[in-house]
């Protein structure tokens, strides 16, 4: 009988462990010795941080990244193959949501191998949650453009669609990219659409908060600080 592949959900910002990690989540990784991670030294902080029994020295891990290759994951999945669990986790909150998990996954549905997400924080969802936007029709895009030119093309596009459709559209942000995003989201969308910010959520100091694009506008003189080092979220929507 196969093992099984457990999505576990990581912490997405410092806060109180137990409002995110259900006690079940807490069993299931004291029955897992195989875990497929993104990078490394985080994985061994969280299962310490999650209070597991085990002995971390004595689990076995894999890494995962947009490199790696499809016979490492036949090899990843070889405990699952053999009768062993074996989790996957990311940097932070749910597995391959923003997150290369997806390749894992998707070889272990090829494979026949049963795939069990777990409850936990997805900074997305929870952003949607809190925006007040449109939560019935929605697209993630992950990064926008680097160069200026291309990204305030794409916004001027994403703009179109929520004006045509309604559909929010949600995009992040590398920290020391954030206030270049802001500007130019201030630059080139219209006053009255509405842009949600968030960072930080579950934790003491978050940020989440829809206004329209000309208040931003008037934020941002006040608030020069408001998007530094830290990963942001922007949802546009009307």
């Amino acid at each position: 009988m196969n093992g099984k592949l457990y999505l576990i959900p990581t912490p997405i910002a410092e806060g109180s462990f137990g409002h995110f990690f259900p006690a079940f989540n807490a069993e299931i990784i004291n029955q897992i010795d195989y875990y497929i991670v993104e990078e490394l030294r985080t994985a061994r902080r969280f299962l310490r941080y999650a209070g597991i029994q085990k002995r971390i020295d004595e689990l076995q891990f894999f890494e995962l990244n947009e490199h790696t290759q499809g016979v490492e994951l036949n090899e990843y999945l070889q405990p699952c193959l053999e009768g062993y669990n074996v989790g996957l986790m990311s940097e932070a909150g749910v597995p391959c949501v923003a997150d290369p998990g997806n390749l894992a996954v998707a070889k272990a549905h090829q494979l026949g191998i049963e795939v069990v997400p777990l409850i936990g924080p997805s900074s997305l969802i929870l952003a949607l949650m809190g925006s007040g936007l449109n939560g019935q029709n929605f697209t993630f895009h992950g990064y926008l453009p680097v160069e200026q030119y291309d990204r305030e093309k794409k916004l001027k596009y994403l703009e179109s669609i929520v004006i045509k459709t309604g559909q929010t559209q949600i995009f992040i942000e590398t920290p020391y990219r954030n206030r270049r995003m802001a500007a130019s989201i201030c630059s080139v969308c219209q006053p009255a659409t509405r842009l949600c910010i968030a960072a930080g959520l579950t934790s003491e100091n978050a940020l989440l908060k829809t206004q329209s694009v000309s208040k931003w506008n008037k934020y941002f003189e006040d608030e020069h600080n408001l998007l530094d080092k830290r990963p942001c979220i922007f949802l546009i929507g009307r």
